[in-house]
């Protein structure tokens, strides 16, 4: 789930709201520290400003550092033009956006418009530099007084000498006023006269000046802070008359701010003199340099580190302003436009921003407050831990009613006046009902609760009654004057109520497993927990303001938008839903503890004003929501910091100016922030390159933005800044630059080849069609040939199919093919066909006794003696398998192959086999037989096959005839 909380509060201090916000105390304003660790160059911040364009800028012994609110960039001498020294004094930013910077050995440097210009060195360290509007220029030197030059690079002319000169400022009338080690001088027309202690100023050391917006002088010495007055300067404050001044600030409250040497920063307000030192938080008790900025934050430079305080989105009402105690358990706004607030340790009310307590009336032991309601004539009913039910009366609280005298438990946790008048007292061991007549009802499990432990109290628009406990809810309705429990669907897994909401036909209701929804007509339960994008599960209470719900928690307070909720809980069926957008409010926020208590009520409250109230454990936290969506307003400055091109910087122009890249560039990559420094983490960014997409590109939080592979061409990166939820801003920041091309990559390049690519087109063409007829009778004569040696493929693996590879002779499948093809017409035609099956007599001998190879010879020997009876007549020959041989004789009786068959016999056996080895001889066996007796092939075979073993068993090297 997208986190966005802290989202709408960047700006906690607005200039539009500052006369009716509440004044914090010193000691409850949000802090945080920076440091080395944190990216500065040094501790010491002897300076810190904010320029035009929205930026911080520190000044410190090792060098300069500019802020965007996520990281420091850092300046050195290096940098910096004109700085013979990195230790750095002062900062003086002007009204055209410029900024000076001063300091050792006599270092001034103008940053104007994103370039360094140098200045003429002083001879010493310089303090300060005051600018006037005649453009002269004043230096504070470090014990050489002050000088000024009628313009920058103008000569020094000696004002004061011999002395050391802290601080310039330049009054309304165009008075110049020095601090300095010996004392407060006024300069008239480049004439300098000590203020003497004759005008209430005491002679001491002054090191600091300030002009309020009201034009008064204010003086900060070793020996407090004055204020000019008619000509004469007064103490500010006796407290401070003994304080060294080092450094002073009007806030936009018109509160007064003081740095001291060693004392930290004192406040001046109509809270009175609240001091902030290292003990409170400070970094070091030192202070150098003070600033508020645009944000209305509060900039402390110390010896130590930089420190800012600000005012969060949330403020806390606590012991420190005035609370009995900081344990706090339920709010109520009152219909007068108080708010009461009940803890641990007591009851108050705060009204006008002043806090009143109401203690028991009787004994002296603190309330300790569960509960709040308030009765239709405005009194103020409170339910205790210990004491039951009470009432305030003329200031003080009363019992009305504990375990004695009718309630069934004195810890009493929720309160409810319904619309007939009658009082709901919800306790820890049950219901009481106090009707208007004054008679008691109790009510517990028995009576259809869900339980006894009773911790919520409502009504809804239809006049029931819900009560919430720790095992369920259940409602009471008037009408049938009895309870209805409401189970929870089972895949809900909840079980306590700690608040309700309600709404037109629904109740609403905070559980230990998120917000739950029910439709009071129908019954019929939703939810929205931790499954469905809330970041926890246990609420305590249900606030509708605006278009949002707020709801407490142990970790926060939970901001969603209520359509986005009834939409999500519609869509709770399918796969596709959205998920809920949030914003989680903490510590981090202002609240000074992110536990919102739960099990009292109301444990938070829509205040009168539009404000929202929660009880948490350090205090009572409030927020205005109006307040949050009008900081969206704010302007927020977009800044392009760099550019990089092919991963080196590439120096910035002016917004109407072009940047010309090289040749050949790859990779540009722009990084950019937006200046906002409550919470720079949370702005969300878009860009756009006008020339390349003209279309707005959400960055989310991602401030840099990179581009690969741009073809030439002019270009204008544009990128803008906005808050979470807020609208985008007119405050989109441009970058025109032009990537150059190569001679190829131009236009009258490109024409130029596309013509001659035409004209090469065009002549492969004619050559194409020239050459078309003598390509095509290749073709077909190649056609031709393929096809002629693919036909003789085709016969060269048909002879294999049906020959022996050995012999060449006919093979068993093509003898039993001429067999099955032909016996049939034989028979009918009544015509003799004779079979012979001839085996090698002893073959295996011959295998065994000389070699495979040699049988093999023999075998071949055999098959051309065969095969010249083939050609002889019309008789078939094949290789029936191994040393077996078959042999076809058409239109003869057995009788008559029989004597061929002898013939070849004989042959066989006076073939002189010695050439193929030595002592080798050969003999056959033929069996034959005839078709006349039979019927098919396949018998005449076995007849055949009958005979050839009639032969070997008569001794082989002979024919024999079938005899059956």
């Amino acid at each position: 789930m997208i986190r966005l909380g802290l989202c709408f509060f960047f700006f906690v201090v607005f200039s539009s709201f500052a006369a009716e916000q509440t004044r914090l105390p010193l000691n409850d304003y949000f802090a945080e520290t920076w440091n080395t660790r944190s990216g500065l160059p040094h501790n010491s911040i002897n300076s810190v400003v904010q320029t035009n364009d929205g930026y911080i800028w520190i000044a410190t012994w090792e060098g300069l550092a500019r802020f965007n609110g996520r990281e420091f960039k850092l300046f050195t001498r290096t940098e910096i033009t004109g700085l013979p020294d990195s230790g750095l004094r002062s900062l003086a930013p002007q009204a055209d956006g410029g900024l000076y910077i001063v300091g050792a050995r006599g270092g001034i440097s103008h940053l104007y418009q994103g370039q360094w210009h140098a200045k003429p060195n002083a001879t010493v360290m310089v303090n300060h530099v005051l600018k006037t509007p005649s453009d002269e220029t004043w230096l504070a030197l470090e014990g050489q007084g002050v000088v000024y030059r009628e313009f920058d690079s103008a000569p020094d002319t000696a004002i004061l000498e011999n002395l050391s000169a802290y601080r310039l400022i330049a009054d309304k009338a165009g008075m110049i006023w020095a601090a300095t080690s010996k004392g407060l001088y006024q300069i008239n027309n480049k004439t300098a006269r000590l203020i003497t202690p004759d005008s209430g100023l005491p002679q001491s050391p002054i090191y600091t000046l300030y002009l309020t917006r009201q034009g008064e002088l204010i003086v900060g010495s070793e020996q407090g802070a004055w204020k000019q007055v008619n000509n004469r300067f007064v103490s500010i404050h006796a407290q401070l008359k003994d304080e060294a001044i080092s450094s002073i600030l009007q806030d936009d409250h018109d509160d007064l701010w003081f740095g001291t040497i060693n004392k930290g920063v004192f406040r001046l307000s109509p809270l009175g003199l609240e001091q902030l030192d290292a003990d409170a938080g400070l970094p070091a008790n030192r202070i150098l340099s003070l600033l508020q900025d645009r944000e209305n934050s509060i900039w402390v430079g110390t010896n130590g580190g930089l420190y800012r305080l600000r005012e969060a989105a949330f403020s806390t009402w606590t012991t420190k302003r005035g609370l009995t105690g900081d344990y706090v358990r339920t709010v109520l706004s009152h219909s007068d436009g108080s708010l009461w607030v009940g803890g641990s340790l007591g009851l108050n009310r705060i009204e006008d921003n002043k806090v009143n307590t109401f203690p028991a009336a009787y004994g002296n032991d603190p309330l300790s407050v569960l509960s709040l309601a308030e009765d239709a004539q405005g009194h103020i009913w409170l339910g205790t831990y210990t004491s039951g039910l009470m009432k305030i009366i003329n200031g003080k609280a009363y019992p009305v009613l504990d375990r004695k005298n009718g309630l069934a438990s004195n810890e009493v946790r929720a309160l409810l006046f319904d619309s007939a008048g009658r009082l709901w007292v919800g306790t820890a061991a049950g219901l009481t009902r106090i009707d208007v007549d004054g008679s008691l009802k109790q009510f517990s499990s028995v009576d259809g609760l869900p339980g006894d432990f009773i911790i919520a109290l409502s009504e809804d628009n239809y006049g029931n009654v819900w009560i919430g406990t720790g095992v369920g809810v259940a409602f009471f309705s008037p009408s049938l004057e009895k309870f209805t429990a409401k189970v929870f669907p089972a895949h809900f897994d909840a079980a306590y109520a700690f608040g309700f909401y309600a709404e037109s036909e629904y109740i609403w209701m905070a559980t230990d497993r998120g917000l739950v929804r029910c439709h009071i007509p129908t019954g019929e339960m939703s939810i929205l927990g931790r499954e469905q994008g809330l970041p926890v599960d246990k609420l305590f209470q249900v606030v509708a303001q605006g278009d949002s719900f707020w709801l407490s928690s142990n970790r926060g307070v939970i901001q969603v938008n209520q359509q986005q909720v009834k939409q999500r809980l519609a869509q709770l069926a399918q796969n596709n839903a959205l998920p809920i957008q949030y914003q989680l409010y903490d510590e981090g926020d202002g609240m000074l503890s992110a536990q919102a208590n739960g099990g009292s009520n109301p444990a938070a409250v829509l205040h009168k004003d539009g404000s929202i109230w929660i009880a948490t454990a350090q205090g009572a936290s409030t927020i205005v929501p109006e307040r949050l969506k009008q900081a969206t307003k704010k302007t927020l400055p977009t800044i392009i910091e760099a550019m990089y091109v092919d991963g080196k910087m590439t120096p910035l122009v002016q917004q109407d100016e072009e940047i010309i890249l090289p040749l050949g560039v790859s990779r540009l990559s722009f990084h950019y922030a937006g200046l906002s420094f409550i919470m720079p983490h949370r702005l969300n960014y878009q860009t756009q390159l006008a020339g390349y997409n003209n279309v707005w590109v959400n960055r989310n939080q991602l401030s840099i933005t990179e581009y690969t592979n741009l073809p030439p061409g002019k270009y204008t990166f544009k990128v803008r800044s906005g808050y979470p939820n807020g609208q985008w801003q007119d405050n989109d920041k441009t970058l025109t630059f032009v990537i150059q091309s190569y001679f190829w990559q131009k236009n009258t390049f490109k024409i130029m080849v596309f013509i001659a690519l035409l004209a090469l087109v065009y002549g492969l063409y004619r050559y194409r069609l020239y050459h078309y007829k003598k390509i095509e009778i290749e073709l077909i004569k190649r056609v031709e040939q393929q096809t002629n040696d693919l036909q003789q493929q085709t016969d060269a693996f048909a002879h294999q199919a049906t020959h022996d590879q050995l012999t060449d002779l006919p093979n068993r499948r093509a003898f039993d093919c001429w067999l099955a093809d032909n016996f049939a017409d034989f028979k009918q035609h009544d015509s003799p066909l004779a079979i012979a099956i001839m085996d090698i007599d002893h073959f295996k001998r011959i295998n065994d006794g000389w070699s495979h190879i040699v049988g093999d010879r023999v075998i071949c020997v055999v098959a051309h003696i065969l095969g010249e009876l083939n050609e002889s007549d019309d008789s078939q020959v094949a290789r029936w398998g191994g040393e077996e041989f078959t042999l076809l004789f058409p239109h003869k009786t057995a009788q008559q192959a029989a004597q061929l068959c002898e013939e070849l016999r004989v042959q066989i056996a006076n073939y002189d086999f010695s050439n193929i080895a030595s002592g080798l001889s050969v003999t056959v066996s033929f069996g034959v037989a005839d078709s006349l007796a039979v019927n098919d092939y396949d018998r005449l075979l076995a007849q055949a096959d009958q005979a050839l073993y009639q032969a070997k068993s008569n001794g082989r090297n002979r024919v024999e005839i079938n005899k059956i």
